[in-house]
């Protein structure tokens, strides 16, 4: 009998998991029907919003839809998920039900800045931004082509986020901006974030070279700030202990929190740290929408490079449940991410980020040749499933 693999969510990982069962010949297997469920089968690759914020990507550069060539041999459905059923295994949504014999859920993140009491209503008054979607991105590019000076502040409110070096990243591109428009030198930009220092997840070393950074780029850092409230009217962010910041132009992670859960059970999905497995039977999470600690103690970072190691080894991991295939691989800790520096510069974290006592990371230091290695990264992913192929002259 045919057993059914659904996958659920379109983006780095659960596109990885497509490519991991076409590598092991499963999409055209008798044995095997596979489903991916998407909302719109629309992505991008996440280290291109900033990008778009700094003008080196436009909106439609950085939207990637995977062509009828790369998902052949896959059953697709459009729609959004509204309930996983575990007992009965089973998928709803507003517009299709579907069986599974095994799930992969892949459905990620996503943003809500009403968390933060102002921030969204600072938002839709244009004097805040973020870049973690495409069309935020677009708009914080605006804000900055109008920005004539004054103070920047780059507020991170909460934990955890996408891409923990995405913010800092964001600073020194707004630096390298005003630097290549001449309005530096009327600026300050300042960080203002929850943490006690970058990149906590990677242990110490790394965070203390990225602020050697800023500090070299003359940002403010401002580490253990617990923020109540945005008031745009004011333009002031409030914090905890009665101190006040105040900003021309925001730019803000929004607070993160899961796009689906499991069986109705809120929160991000709790799964085992190397199989990927959760508590339900024949179910793999894989990616941003799970919440892993690492032995050190550490959350894994919610970053694509993880996605996509999580993804084959679940793929590997629901093949075996299945029997139909025995090979399966273990998640190892190991990542990376490239940080944008400015002047076509990029620095990269990486390293073994479950080794013990601390995480084995290390941060290299910036460089062309690593910026160049982001964009063929860049490249190396779209044309592997985009419908149209990456400007390869792009900067």
């Amino acid at each position: 009998m045919t057993k059914k693999l659904v996958i659920l969510g379109a983006g780095i990982g659960g596109l990885t998991a497509i490519g991991e069962l076409r590598q092991r010949k499963m999409l055209r297997n008798s044995d095997l029907e596979v489903t991916l469920i998407d909302q719109e089968f629309t992505h991008f690759q996440g280290f291109t919003l900033p990008w778009i914020m700094r003008g080196w990507r436009t909106a439609e550069q950085a939207t990637l839809t995977p062509s009828d060539q790369a998902l052949d041999g896959v059953r697709t459905i459009t729609g959004t998920v509204t309930t996983i059923d575990t007992q009965r295994k089973k998928v709803l949504g507003e517009h299709f039900a579907t069986d599974y014999d095994a799930l992969i859920v892949a459905l990620g993140a996503r943003n809500n800045p009403g968390k933060v009491p102002g921030l969204a209503e600072a938002a839709a008054a244009g004097v805040a931004h973020h870049f973690y979607s495409i069309a935020e991105a677009n708009h914080a590019h605006h804000a900055l082509k109008d920005f004539a000076g004054g103070n920047v502040a780059v507020l991170i409110p909460s934990l955890p986020y996408r891409c923990p070096v995405a913010p800092y990243e964001g600073a020194l591109l707004i630096h390298d901006y005003l630097i290549e428009h001449g309005r530096r030198t009327h600026t300050q930009i300042d960080i203002f974030t929850v943490e006690p220092q970058p990149m906590p997840s990677a242990g110490t070393g790394p965070g203390r070279k990225l602020m050697t950074l800023l500090e070299d780029a003359h940002i403010g850092f401002h580490p253990n700030m617990q923020c109540q409230s945005v008031d745009a009217a004011t333009r002031l962010i409030q914090f905890q202990d009665e101190i006040t910041a105040p900003f021309d132009l925001l730019l803000f992670v929004p607070p993160h929190e899961p796009a689906s859960g499991l069986a109705g059970g809120p929160g991000w999905i709790s799964v085992d740290a190397h199989t990927l497995a959760t508590e339900h039977e024949g179910v793999w999470a894989i990616g941003d929408i799970t919440g892993i600690t690492t032995p050190s103690g550490r959350p894994l970072p919610k970053a694509a490079i993880m996605a996509k190691g999580h993804a084959k080894t679940a793929v590997g991991g629901a093949l075996q449940y299945l029997g139909i295939a025995s090979e399966t691989t273990a998640f190892n800790g190991h990542g990376y991410c490239f940080i944008d520096t400015g002047d076509h510069e990029s620095a990269r974290g990486i390293g073994d980020f479950y080794a013990l006592p601390d995480p084995a990371v290390e941060l290299v230091g910036p460089s062309k040749e690593l910026h160049q290695l982001k964009q063929q990264e860049e490249r190396d992913w779209a044309n592997l499933w985009a419908t149209k192929p990456r400007d390869p002259h792009a900067s």
